[in-house]
């Protein structure tokens, strides 16, 4: 199928948008992609810091993002492609425990056997709603949407499970809390992860996981620093997309747009649409998060990637990660760089401290943690980013709108969504949210012209 001559113009070049908009180039279509920010990659974005790589949002590809390493590969990026070993960690009482959704979860000891044994109504409910458990259409998983994280684990597991399993790698990954956390993500997740016989795999690139996004930009039409500020419905059909670029304005006429931006950004760029419609968008709500990224003369402990702190050991900290460990050529000879993330119920309830407060609170809440990582005596750099909106949060009622959203109830003809809070929070599913984004819109114009 392909739409030769026809016009996309593409809202934002997130990973979502540069996947959409490299199908659509694919099936024929003159694609623009517009991206309010200097640089691609929207939060899968790598900088460089005296050398030193720094992840500013995505950290990681997980062994069941399908889609995503098959892009690598198109993209020739296979052999960029490098395994993070040790991947984590959990705190209990000054000590930490590998833990990872694999087999070996049954013989931690981070959780008493009398709680372990909890684990087998966790994998009961794995294999009974194993047909609605598709990382690929979260949508079906609405019949189970009907709890919180925190309710589905008091009912059937126990408070340890909850607060030494669960809660970290959700708040430490996610920045999410398990009572705005639907029940579905924790299963879907969950089984995506025990998919292998060996368990969730994480991957990164060899100059980061910003390459990926440069790649996909490859050879596209990118406008960079143009902020789009309203698509118009034109009177002959299709959409006039309005934009400022470099203290100038521009109009894209364009048959079909595919919006690719955060949720919350929809209705101030099409405020004509319907009440509810405007309700779909608004309803999404996203974590929050600041990470502090410090550089050391040295090398930082080899013990683990990824430091996951239970809010019952801290209610500040979340999560922290080693970052030669995940790729030794992350830093140069003799260096490192350790990332701090803050929690999102404390990212919101200290937004107002500025930098040098909350660096300082965020490095002594590490050393009271994991003195090991302390990084301040070989202290390089530091530098400390805060994100309003992290990822967003797939809360109980989610799925059930994203059924929705299936069904065909939100999108209008020549006019697509794309973004990770249609596909999954995380790079997998942008990725796939783009990609079919561009399929629907391809079929419309198609369609049209047949």
């Amino acid at each position: 199928m392909t739409v030769q001559g026809r016009t996309v113009v593409v809202i934002g070049a997130g990973v979502a948008g540069l996947a959409a908009a490299r199908r659509l180039a694919a099936a024929g279509a003159t694609v623009t992609l517009l991206e309010r920010c200097p640089v691609v990659g929207g939060r899968v974005r790598t900088e460089l810091v005296e050398g030193c790589r720094v992840e500013l949002g995505a950290e990681f590809l997980a062994s069941f993002y399908s889609r995503t390493l098959a892009l690598v590969r198109e993209l020739g990026l296979a052999d960029e492609l490098r395994r993070i070993p040790r991947s984590a960690a959990t705190l209990r009482n000054g000590r930490l425990y590998a833990l990872w959704p694999n087999a070996t979860v049954a013989l931690t000891p981070l959780v008493s056997p009398r709680h372990k044994f909890a684990l087998s109504y966790l994998l009961g409910s794995l294999a009974r709603y194993a047909p609605l458990l598709d990382i690929h259409a979260f949508h079906k998983a609405s019949p189970i949407d009907d709890a919180s994280v925190t309710a589905y684990a008091r009912a059937h597991l126990s408070d340890d499970l909850l607060e030494y399993v669960i809660q970290p790698p959700l708040s430490g990954i996610f920045y999410w809390v398990p009572e705005r956390t639907s029940r579905a993500l924790l299963l879907l997740v969950l089984r995506a992860g025990l998919s292998q016989p060996a368990g969730m795999r994480l991957f990164t690139l060899s100059r980061g996981l910003g390459q990926l996004a440069a790649a996909l930009a490859s050879g596209q039409d990118v406008r960079l620093g143009a902020e789009v500020e309203a698509v118009v419905p034109a009177a002959g059909g299709g959409y006039s997309v309005h934009a400022r670029s470099g203290g100038g304005a521009m109009a894209l006429a364009a048959d079909a747009v595919v919006v690719a931006t955060t949720a919350s950004a929809v209705p101030q760029l099409l405020p004509w649409l319907d009440a509810d419609r405007r309700a779909f968008f608004n309803a999404v709500r996203y974590s929050t998060t600041t990470t502090l990224a410090v550089g050391t003369r040295g090398r930082l402990p080899r013990v683990t990637y990824g430091l996951l702190f239970p809010r019952r050991e801290t209610p500040f900290l979340a999560s922290a990660t080693v970052q030669t460990v995940k790729d030794p050529s992350s830093a140069p000879r003799g260096r490192d760089v350790i990332c701090l993330h803050l929690s999102g119920p404390a990212t919101a309830a200290l937004r107002d401290y500025d930098n040098d407060t909350l660096a300082r609170l965020m490095l002594a809440d590490l050393r009271r943690l994991a003195p090991r990582f302390d990084p301040l005596p070989q202290q390089l750099f530091q530098h400390l980013y805060r994100c309003g909106e992290a990822l967003p949060e797939f809360e109980v009622g989610h799925f059930r709108r994203l059924q929705r959203f299936a069904r065909g109830e939100i999108e209008l003809p020549h006019l697509a969504f794309a973004g990770d809070y249609l596909g999954g929070p995380f790079i997998e599913g942008a990725i796939v949210s783009g990609e079919a984004a561009a399929e629907r819109v391809i079929a419309r114009l198609a369609s049209k012209a047949a």
